[in-house]
Formats: structure tokens, C-alpha cells, sequence
């Protein structure tokens, strides 16, 4: 298994970051890494809910919430992509902080192919996924702060 962490500071209360975080469905509308979602569940909040993620590039991630604390963390846990994972847990923390909030994202994931994923993973994979986990990051504390985040505001 590999992991990181990255952390951004965001202009908002916990509440305000949440509301954007938790609208499990719409994480287009301020990842640029994602060229459309929508929800697969049901369920609109807390465990269980559920999106689809179009990466683009005929990418995609089927995602399930597995924890949810409101104000505070949600993890959520890659269930279908046709990226080289095995498996993928993206972890976010909320933390109030400086009359804001600090937001740190944790994926915990590991690759297909072995030894070969993971000579992959610390070739390329990580660095390129850790730059991938900063633009998310950078697109919510735009999006919370009321700047354009793939034209939308």
C-alpha cells in the first residue's frame, strides 16, 4: 500500500467547506480533474452514497462514501475504475483552523501488475497522483472562496 498527504488552507468555516465536500454527486463542478459526475445511489449523504466520476480521456471512477463524519472527515473508496489501481481509499480532513479551515486529503491506494505497480507507483504514479490531489484541493478552496472552477463559478 502507498500514501501521502497534502493539506490546504481554505477561507471558510468547516460548515461551508463541508456543504461543497459533501455534495457527493456534483465534484465536478470544482475538481478540474473531473470532466462530469453524477450520483449512482439512492442515498444523497452519508455512507453508502455513491458517483460516478468521468476523468475524461475515457477514464472513469465508481466511488462509495465508508465514512462520513459531518463538519469533519469523509473517506471515500474507489469501487470500479480502469485506471491501474487494486484499490483506493481517499481520505479528507477538515480541521478549523487560523479563521478557516485546513483540508488534508490522504489517498491510500495500491496499484495492479506487483512488483511492477509498485516500481511504477514510485517511478511515476505517486507523484503524478500527489499533483493530481493539489489541483483537487486547489479547485475546492476555489469553489469555497468563490472562484471559477471549470467555468463554473
Amino acid at each position: 500500500m502507498s500514501s501521502f498527504s497534502v493539506k490546504i488552507q481554505i477561507n471558510a468555516k468547516p460548515d461551508d467547506v463541508w456543504k461543497a465536500l459533501s455534495d457527493i454527486g456534483n465534484i465536478y463542478v470544482w475538481n478540474p480533474g473531473v470532466k462530469n459526475s453524477h450520483l449512482t445511489s439512492d442515498v444523497t449523504e452519508g455512507i453508502g452514497t455513491a458517483r460516478y466520476c468521468d476523468l475524461g480521456s475515457s477514464n472513469y471512477l465508481d466511488e462509495s462514501v465508508v465514512k462520513w463524519e459531518s463538519n469533519r472527515a469523509l473517506t471515500m473508496r474507489v469501487t470500479g475504475t480502469n485506471l491501474p489501481f487494486k484499490s483506493i481509499d481517499i481520505r479528507f480532513t477538515l480541521r478549523e483552523e487560523k479563521g478557516g479551515t485546513e483540508v488534508e486529503v490522504s489517498p491510500v491506494y495500491e496499484l495492479k501488475f506487483g512488483v511492477i505497480g509498485k516500481a511504477l507507483d514510485a517511478l511515476y504514479v505517486k507523484k503524478s497522483y500527489e499533483k493530481g490531489m493539489k489541483n483537487l484541493l486547489l479547485g475546492l478552496k476555489n469553489h469555497v472562496e468563490g472562484i471559477e472552477v471549470n467555468g463554473i463559478p
